[in-house]
């Protein structure tokens, strides 16, 4: 029998009423944003390592910046506004930004995506997403670390060290491969012998075995190093105790831990030993510790002081960006996050583990806590409101079908990948502020109206576009195309493991398709007439690993990471004339069939809305068109071992969201 699952978890805890419209809020961007949470803050000013209590106007008054480091600060794009004053001067309601209390509860480990409490003795690791803990959750980590000095003290870090990687060796290959490489080093052992050498490493000086000879060496490093890796895992307890871990393999056991020590410190490694991790395993844990202090302080100190040049707009061989300032003079584009960081690390003396450490030890409650401390000063081309444009590079772009006619993949290889930049406009000059690497369109699966699922060419529009709307915590209504299977997921409800609806994937949340923040891409509307939205986004993402890897497309939308976006469209709304517009009702009620149940999805609302007027502009290139096909193709294309229907095949529908996964 069929079932009805009502179940709209994430939508239902975070939207418990139905919407009404708000009057929007028209913000003048400050110069500075102002404090972020509910209440007063306990401001204490930075003076050589002292902690001098003050307020915020006495701040304001010697020029310095007030950082929230309270336990109930977010993003500025999850603070509530007040709505205008009435016709009447009767004075406006707020506009409550409902993601906010779920991204606090997400921080502060006190409950799941879905607003469901979790236990005291499991950890969120949200960071990798865009959501960093609080400061008491970071104490509770460095204290936990600290209480027990000898934990991991029969690791050799050496080892780990010894390596930058381990590569993946598992099942039959992996059994090959150890056989081969015991094989070798029985013959190399031999020749050590029958030469009187006093070790493996003399035989290195034979140039046809040295080779051999290095090869060997680095099997036996990365095989005595992995020993160590399961050993610092176990030590920090990434170890799920129901599993059951066989040493000395990568199983099913071993991925989760490597996972949940990858979150726990925001490393985008995909449940593999490589380069980053293992520097990671490689430090101690008050070590890796004060690296996450670091970083959840940058995410503080950048909202505070309102800046966004990270350095990433250096080239590799020409350095910074120069332009000429407001005395004429060369000057090159500062690394204003790192100079911020500095400043908030010197100013609260917590530049090493020991005294990050020492101040958790000294304090015991972040809940209303904030420093105010001077910042170094801002480049002169900041004002209320910036002349911002952003340019997408599309990179390296091929149209060719990821198959040939026999079914077999073909060479897509791209060395110019698609990058994101924002920049500003000042005495004539476009300045680069960040450069980050994003996504394009490629081939995706697609559902048909024949129920199959075929390639379709999911593009990325080209040309002059302009972001009206920017949305906090947006949903997507996934189009009708948007195979089944993704929009339900197993989930332990009351104790048992049920199917429900994928809020996940819809919104509002880290996990979904928007990410923490979207803008719409369109092309605005002349002489009245509505802009021309074909479903293309900025966005954030938790699809790290699309935004990193070569190979890796989206379904047409420009995804960054969920910080980052978190950081870029703060800023944007600090320096555009904005109206805050609120919560915008949609009241969107699907019913889809899965697997002979049917379920039932619910969205009240599109997400948090702030309109820019005078919109931002969009430049998004073409790219390099690369292969033989110099058009994108628009018809499905048959998925290789896939046996279809007869007749001919369905013509995909052209409504933009069906194009490109937008919603409408």
């Amino acid at each position: 029998m069929n079932k009805i699952w009502p179940l709209c978890l994430g939508a239902m805890l975070l939207f418990p009423e139905a919407y009404s419209g708000g009057a929007p809020a028209m913000i003048d961007a400050p110069a500075r944003p102002s404090a972020a949470v509910d209440g007063p803050l306990r401001i204490f000013k930075l003076d050589a390592g002292k902690e001098v209590p003050t307020d915020g106007t006495q701040a304001q008054r010697e020029g310095l910046t007030v950082v929230d480091l309270s336990d109930r600060w977010v993003p500025f794009i999850f603070r509530d506004a007040l709505a205008p004053a009435g016709p009447n001067g009767e004075p406006g309601g707020m506009l409550e930004a409902r993601y906010k209390s779920v991204f606090l509860g997400l921080a502060d480990d006190a409950a799941d995506l879905d607003g469901q409490p979790i236990p005291a003795t499991e950890h969120n690791y949200l960071e990798l997403y865009g959501i960093p803990p609080t400061l008491r959750v970071l104490r509770q980590r460095l204290l936990d670390d600290s209480a027990v000095p000898d934990r991991c003290a029969d690791v050799k870090f050496d080892l780990l060290r010894s390596v930058p990687n381990i590569p993946y060796r598992e099942g039959k290959a992996a059994i090959k491969e150890n056989q081969k490489m015991a094989s070798a080093e029985h013959k190399l052992a031999a020749e050590v012998k029958k030469r009187g050498l006093a070790s493996l490493a003399d035989l290195a000086a034979d140039p046809k075995l040295g080779p051999d000879v290095a090869l060997q060496q680095r099997f036996d490093a990365e095989r005595l190093a992995f020993a160590e890796a399961e050993k610092r895992l176990a030590c920090e307890g990434f170890f799920d105790r129901k599993s059951k871990h066989v040493v000395g393999t990568f199983d099913d056991a071993l991925r989760v831990a490597v996972t949940r020590f990858q979150r726990k410190h925001k490393l985008y490694d995909a449940a593999a030993f490589k380069k980053e991790t293992m520097a990671a395993l490689g430090h101690t844990l008050l070590e890796n510790d004060h690296a996450d202090l670091v970083r959840v302080l940058t995410e503080r100190v950048v909202s505070a002081a309102d800046v966004l040049e990270d350095g990433s707009t250096e080239s590799p061989t020409k350095g910074p960006h120069t332009y000429k300032n407001e005395k004429g003079e060369d000057v090159a584009v500062r690394n204003m996050v790192d100079e911020c960081v500095k400043a908030l690390l010197a100013g609260m003396d917590v530049g090493t583990p020991e005294k990050a450490l020492a101040f958790f030890q000294h304090h015991d409650s972040f809940r209303d806590f904030a420093v105010a401390l001077k910042l170094p000063e801002r480049p002169g081309y900041y004002a209320p409101h910036m002349d911002l444009s952003v340019e997408v590079d599309r990179g390296d772009v091929f149209y060719d079908p990821p198959y040939d006619e026999n079914g077999k993949a073909t060479d897509q290889s791209r060395h110019h990948f698609p990058s994101m930049t924002m920049r500003v406009k000042y005495n004539g000059q476009l300045i680069p502020l960040v450069r980050w690497r994003t996504t394009i369109g490629g081939w995706r699966s697609d559902l048909a109206s024949n129920g199959y699922e075929y390639y379709r060419y999911k593009g990325s529009d080209i040309g002059a576009r302009v972001w009206r709307n920017i949305v906090a915590g947006p949903v997507w209504i996934a189009p009708n195309s948007t195979p089944v299977r993704t929009l339900v997921k197993y989930k332990n409800v009351a104790g048992t493991t049920q199917q429900v609806v994928n809020y996940d994937e819809v919104g509002p949340g880290y996990l979904s398709a928007y990410g923490l923040v979207a803008a719409y891409n369109v092309v605005p509307g002349k002489d009245g007439k509505p802009d021309w939205d074909n479903g293309v986004r900025v966005h954030g993402s938790s699809e790290v690993l699309s935004i990193r890897n070569p190979d890796a497309y989206s379904h047409g939308c420009h995804r960054l990471m969920n910080h980052l976006a978190v950081r870029m469209f703060s800023f944007t709304l600090h320096h555009r004339t904005m109206t805050v517009v609120g919560e915008r009702p949609l009241n969107f009620a699907r019913q889809f069939l899965w697997k002979e149940n049917i379920y039932e999805m619910r969205l009240p609302s599109r997400g948090y809305y702030y309109q820019l007027e005078p919109p931002l502009p969009v430049n998004v290139l073409e790219g390099n068109i690369l292969g033989k096909q110099k058009k994108p193709i628009t018809t499905y294309m048959p998925m290789p071992g896939v046996k279809y229907p007869p007749g001919p095949m369905p013509v995909p529908p052209d409504s933009p969201e069906a194009r490109a996964g937008g919603d409408q």
